[in-house]
């Protein structure tokens, strides 16, 4: 018999019903993944709890127990106790533990196991229970499953009894499978607080959006790939070579596989092969969502630009969401919203939502916003994974991961592509060794049972390495160490346009400062003490002096910077000198050689090593363990002189003897993770095996304060009073009474765009030591919300910031 719900004030059947809809839809019904369906059904149970119900009164004084999740929890724990065998064969004893994990912390965040309930929690809600409550969940489970009924009032105690770690463990056993363990996981959670967020905010996801975007998509990319120039022998060959990569795209399609690795020289032109190939697989295999990762904001930036010009007005589709990307119809909605348009508020907060949890058709994000995701453990993280469901997955400069991490990575989204409909596309100047490692402190073979390398599904022939079009420049590996005088002294007596690329920021500026006014020749510095504004305007200078098709007042240029210019910078020298570095920065330096083969002959790269005070100034990077990837490179390329394709064989040496033999394979080092083994790391294969959700979401992919403090300014501009409306805009935040909810998050949502729209001005650095923080202090005119208003003195358009009494890197 089903019970009489009609008394409860928010009918929790008809809710339920969207949720587990919700969660249906965010599984891609597999029957392997009933977990979040389970999940769904009995995670408002305990909401039938009068004392709940009483608060959704907002005159009730009510103080009983209402914690519904841990209510909820324990109604699973009976009804498996009544229907124990027909659970485990429906879901396994793993399974059980993923419902009771899902059910309990459906609002935070997923914890490790198995510290699933917390002991006092448990003892406040027998408390309740042992005062005689009513909570018919049997009756409310019945609705949508039958079952053997079980009552909270009479089997509490004994349900009470699973709750204990030291019972939970052995009930849930030990972990049969960890990476499908994990992904389930996971998942079930993040489909179940996507569905339950998404209904309590009155949101809904955008459906159409994708499909409509993807029927247009292949017509308005061929258009624009068909206007392409094949003026030059380079612009030809980089279309044979995604025709090729297209074609062999089809044929791993009819193979089953989902996931690819598209390697190729720098200057191919990767960004449209990758937007070719995603045009592959949406012809062949229907809509998907695109998700473009790159590693650096300056180039999510460039290829935002890009697509825009390549899809027009289907550009109101793609979405750049990282921490500095702009939403140009969220400023639409903000302007109607001022004017009194009642509607704005809500479109405002959809449109919030979707960008939050990637709900549109086209996402371009960093590494960090991927990556972090694939494994978090976050509430708020993890509202974004089901859209990763059907997508296509474009990952660019995937050598820029740490070099313990990307093979984990690939091997990770393969399963993950493989369980949720969705294909990646690997790319890379470089040439990493994707295969799994044969001896390592795990078995890997067996963590990752159904991954292949992706050696074997390469969409192109390494053989374009070797062609003349790409054979650019010749790498000479000085013997001796340079001092910054000599360094100085060399350049100064190229009679080209130079680039260099040193290891500190430090060195940088000195440099600058020796050469500016003493060399024939426009000098110009760049560093992450610029704002991206002056950034831009400095390659774009430089760039039109080394482009032999454009007049420019000066000949000639020094570019002096750090390896920020490294990767996704269209940009040009004839000679180049590079810091010693490891070999996959080698290459991708190298790419700013001769990039167009405009030079008159081979570009020239220098490899030297720069030493200040008896010391290498690229140890103060690459240390630690990172340490044995730059004697690597010294030991292969000092002293030695390459071609460019030559430099191929000194990749393959880094990538499968150094890093794919020697390394530890899925292991962050870190200060932030809890010491294993004496070292501050995270073991990803060792946490999952474990079920440890919350360790494993620790990882972030940049580690916090290891090179100091960071502190960040906004440098103003001539008649800029973008600071002081930041600070007007936060003071009326504040002003607003707490319980107008609407009026606050309009606020706070025009605040957060008014951020984005002063990025261009901003600086983020990091101060490895100062004397105190008055040294700071005194170069701040003002400061909000932790952003420091740089005063004019500090900062110029030649050197950027200007920093006293401090050391940097």
């Amino acid at each position: 018999m089903v019970a009489d719900l009609s008394k409860f004030k928010s009918h929790p059947d008809k809710k339920l019903t969207t949720h587990v809809d919700g969660v249906v839809e965010g599984t891609c019904d597999r029957t392997d993944l009933d977990i979040a369906e389970l999940a769904a059904i009995f995670h408002d149970v305990g909401k039938l709890n009068s004392n709940f119900q009483d608060k959704l009164d907002p005159d009730s004084t009510s103080s009983g127990y209402a914690h519904h999740s841990y209510l909820s929890a324990l109604a699973f724990l009976c009804y498996f106790l009544r229907n124990k065998e027909g659970v485990l064969d429906w879901i396994g004893r793993n399974g059980v533990g993923s419902v009771l994990t899902l059910i309990a912390h459906h609002h935070g965040d997923l914890p490790n196991f198995p510290h699933i309930l917390s002991a006092s929690e448990v003892e406040d809600m027998t408390a309740f229970l042992r005062g005689g409550h009513s909570l018919p969940g049997s009756e409310l489970v019945e609705c949508w499953h039958d079952h053997e009924s079980f009552s909270l009032q009479e089997q509490f105690e004994e349900a009470k009894k699973l709750c204990g770690e030291d019972v939970l463990k052995p009930l849930i056993g030990p972990i049969e499978d960890p990476l499908r363990f994990f992904l389930e996981t996971q998942w079930g959670f993040a489909s179940l607080i996507a569905a339950d967020k998404t209904d309590a905010a009155g949101l809904s996801r955008r459906k159409g959006a994708v499909e409509d975007f993807c029927e247009a998509y292949p017509d308005r990319l061929n258009d624009h790939l068909e206007s392409l120039p094949q003026d030059s022998e380079l612009n030809r060959l980089r279309t044979e070579m995604r025709k090729e990569a297209c074609r062999t795209l089809r044929n791993r399609l009819d193979d089953g596989r989902r996931v690819f690795s598209l390697a190729a020289p720098t200057g191919a032109g990767k960004t449209f092969m990758m937007l070719a190939l995603a045009r592959e697989i949406i012809e062949r295999e229907g809509p998907h969502r695109l998700i473009y990762a790159l590693p650096f904001l300056s180039i999510t930036e460039q290829v935002e630009e890009e697509t825009e010009k390549v899809f027009g007005d289907l550009a109101e589709h793609i979405r750049r969401v990282d921490s500095k990307g702009k939403n140009k119809r969220f400023e639409k909605l903000q302007e109607r919203l001022e004017e009194g348009d009642p509607d704005a508020f809500e479109e405002m907060r959809a449109e919030k939502f979707a960008t939050e949890t990637f709900d549109h058709p086209f996402i371009i994000t960093t590494f960090v916003r991927l990556f972090e995701t694939l494994v978090s453990n976050r509430n708020a993280e993890l509202l974004k994974l089901p859209n990763f469901q059907r997508s296509i997955f474009l990952i660019d400069e995937i050598q820029a991961l740490p070099p313990r991490l990307y093979g984990f990575f690939v091997a990770l989204l393969d399963a993950f592509c493989e369980m949720h409909d969705a294909y990646a596309v690997i790319s890379t100047a470089t040439m990493p060794n994707f295969g799994l490692p044969d001896e390592s402190r795990h078995d890997v073979q067996e963590f990752f049972p159904e991954y292949e390398a992706l050696s074997s599904h390469d969409l192109l022939s390494a053989r374009y390495f070797d062609h003349e079009l790409f054979d650019r420049y010749r790498v000479e590996g000085k013997d001796e160490p340079l001092s910054l005088d000599e360094l100085a002294g060399t350049v100064a007596e190229e009679p080209e346009s130079v680039l260099v690329i040193l290891s500190t920021i430090d060195d940088t500026k000195d440099l600058y400062k020796k050469l500016d006014g003493q060399v024939d020749a426009r000098v110009e510095l760049l560093n992450t003490h610029f704002t991206p504004e002056d950034r831009r305007r400095k390659i774009e200078t430089c760039d039109r002096i080394t482009d032999p098709g454009e007049d420019a007042e000066d000949d000639r240029v020094v570019l002096i910077s750090t390896q920020l210019i490294e990767a996704g910078v269209d940009i040009s020298f004839p000679v180049l000198y590079r810091d010693v570095c490891p070999v996959p920065s080698v290459v991708q330096s190298a790419g700013r050689c001769n990039r167009n083969g405009e030079a008159d002959g081979k570009g020239r790269v220098v490899l030297f090593e720069l030493r200040r005070d008896q010391q290498s100034r690229a140890n103060l990077i690459y240390r630690g363990r990172d340490k044995s990837f730059l004697d690597y490179a010294r030991r292969e390329v000092q002293g030695r002189t390459f071609d460019e394709p030559e430099l191929l064989d000194v990749q393959r040496g880094f990538f499968d003897d150094h890093i794919h033999d020697k390394t530890l394979f899925g292991v962050h080092f870190g200060p932030q993770y809890d010491g294993e083994e004496g070292e501050n790391r995270l073991d990803f294969l060792a946490r999952m095996r474990e079920g440890h959700f919350e360790s494993i979401g620790e990882f972030q992919l940049i580690p916090p304060t290891v090179f100091g403090e960071e502190f960040q300014f906004y440098v103003p501009g001539e008649g800029d009073w973008s600071f002081e409306e930041l600070k007007g805009i936060r003071e009326e935040l504040v002003d607003i009474p707490f319980e107008d909810h609407e009026r606050s998050q309009a606020k706070y949502l025009e605040m957060q765009q008014h951020l984005r729209e002063m990025a261009d001005r901003m600086i983020q650095v990091r101060i490895s030591e100062h004397d105190d923080d008055t040294a700071v202090h005194s170069m701040a005119a003002d400061e909000c919300m932790g952003i420091r208003k740089l005063r004019g003195r500090y900062y110029n358009d030649s050197q950027g910031l200007q920093l006293a009494q401090t050391a940097i890197l």
